[in-house]
């Protein structure tokens, strides 16, 4: 049984890329990686006289967490620097209780038990202890100095926390005497980003990033703050000395130096740090470990739990939504291929349009014989221009039309005799058809993304595609509605392999 939390205990951290692979075949959740350098006694140290200052640990620190990108990418790992600034630490204190202690080699039983009961601050009350095997003890390369400094800050979205992100956090930590501020762009300063509509909350993402540096070091002061510009308290903030980039945001410090000077500010020294490959991409992602590519890889994937409702468990409905132009048919075209039956509600729309049905009259009273073609069929197209620039007129229709669709697509799930039903409908939400579905899944894609198609695909005008897009909900409602999103701004091949991942996780969640 995999334990939830585990500390490895380093001594050969050059090797490290030989024990993380074997770590996780033991740990499920979060690995705390302690350099033994730290922690001298029983087992001794290495370069205790080469590693005299903070900031000669970085390399080590980064070499540590790129190993830990190719070999632990499920797990949460978080490399503990208290003790490497402080030598007076006496104890590891983590946040979260230690499950499983994990040593780099061999060491007697005595030893091991009592660096267990003088050094781990909470150890569980039932814990296991694993011993690796790093092979032949490797020297480390001669380490860089650095400055250290009272006051450093840096900033950025830190969505879903990641890698990269701990490097760029543990550079802060070293180089930093006192305090370190974080600043977290907000809202305002989202959309654009790829995949924004699935960015965390602000708090999550502000608790995050506290949780993480309280836990990795908790003798410093943090102040993480929301920003609503690139700049945030860093071209205000007196005491600030140095900033933390990465390698593509040095412009940035530069920016925010010139503006410190003209505010008669301290210039801040600029410290660059060098972004994480990723170790496995594909051609749609980002080479750097980045927080837009864990976001495309939530496409597909079940977002959050699903709730149980009262409607019968067979068939399993799925109801896909989403804005105009942004692929709805094409997904439920591939999941019909994948073996569900589709519900098209646009198409009972049309239908209970016809001539002869009572929808038709009501339509015919209320709009006028102007939205009738010459065979008296209803012209979709001029009574949709109607609407689409009215919003009471749009609402007079969907209570003319919604009642009449609803009853269809009711009779048709209790009549089928089909494991998974896909009632496609993109005015799921605002019709409240969700009661009917066991989960709601969407198709998102960028606003200018679908004014383009909207153009392209339906000869609108800009004027006309804009509006379309306005008069329905934002990409923001759909996904905090949904269950599964997917987005259809690359290649098919991409969009398909999103749509094959959601049905494997459906077909696992009703076994």
């Amino acid at each position: 049984m995999l334990a939830k939390t585990g500390l490895l205990v380093v001594s050969n951290p050059k090797q490290i890329g030989k024990i993380l692979p074997l770590v996780r075949n033991h740990v499920k959740n979060t690995l705390y990686i302690q350099l033994l350098s730290a922690l001298t006694e029983p087992f001794g140290n290495f370069h205790t006289t080469a590693f005299n200052s903070w900031p000669k640990y970085s390399q080590t620190i980064h070499g540590i967490y790129t190993q830990a990108a190719t070999h632990c990418q499920n797990l949460d790992v978080r490399v503990l620097l208290s003790g490497l600034k402080y030598k007076t630490m006496t104890q590891i204190c983590t946040k979260t209780n230690i499950d499983l202690v994990i040593f780099d080699k061999s060491h007697n039983k005595t030893d091991i038990d009592d660096f267990v009961k003088t050094k781990i601050g909470n150890i569980a009350k039932e814990y296991d202890v694993v011993t690796l095997d790093a092979g032949v003890f490797e020297n480390l390369d001669p380490p860089e100095d650095g400055k250290v400094y009272k006051h450093v800050v840096l900033g950025g979205t830190f969505d879903r926390l990641h890698t990269a992100h701990k490097v760029l956090l543990s550079e802060a930590i070293l180089r930093a005497e006192k305090k370190v501020t974080v600043g977290v762009t907000d809202e305002s300063m989202l959309p654009g980003k790829v995949l924004w509509e699935l960015i965390e909350d602000l708090n999550v993402r502000i608790h995050n990033v506290q949780n993480f540096l309280s836990d990795v070091c908790a003798e410093l002061y943090y102040s993480v703050v929301p920003i609503s510009d690139p700049f945030g308290p860093s071209i205000t903030d007196p005491t600030m000395e140095m900033i933390a980039v990465s390698d593509e945001t040095v412009k940035g410090g530069h920016k925010i130096n010139e503006i410190r000077e003209k505010n008669n500010l301290n210039k801040l020294d600029i410290f660059p740090v060098t972004l994480l490959e990723e170790p496995c991409h594909n051609p749609n992602e980002e080479t750097k470990i980045s927080s837009s590519t864990s976001r495309m890889r939530l496409l597909g994937t079940l977002l959050k739990p699903v709730l149980k409702k009262n409607i019968s468990d067979r068939p399993y409905v799925i109801g896909l939504t989403g804005g105009v132009a942004s692929g709805k048919s094409n997904v439920a075209k591939w999941l019909q291929q994948c073996g569900a039956q589709i519900i098209s509600c646009d198409l009972i729309g049309h239908d209970v349009y016809k001539k002869g049905k009572p929808c038709h009259t009501q339509l015919v009273e209320h709009f006028g014989a102007q939205i009738l073609s010459e065979d008296g069929e209803i012209n979709r197209k001029v009574l949709g221009g109607i609407v689409f620039k009215n919003p009471d007129e749009l609402n007079k229709l969907n209570s003319l039309v919604w009642p009449g669709i609803a009853a269809e697509v009711s009779a048709m799930i209790k009549q089928s005799d089909s494991k998974v039903i896909v009632m496609e409908a993109a005015v799921l939400l605002v019709a409240h058809w969700e009661k009917y579905c066991h989960e709601v899944w969407t198709t998102i894609i960028p606003r200018e993304e679908a004014i383009k198609r909207l153009i392209a695909r339906n000869n609108f005008s800009e004027e006309q595609a804009v509006a379309r897009i306005e008069s329905q909900l934002s990409n923001r409602k759909y996904v905090e509605a949904a269950n599964v999103v997917f987005c259809t701004l690359w290649e098919v091949e991409f969009t398909k392999m999103q749509v094959k991942r959601a049905w494997e996780l459906l077909q696992e969640r009703l076994l």
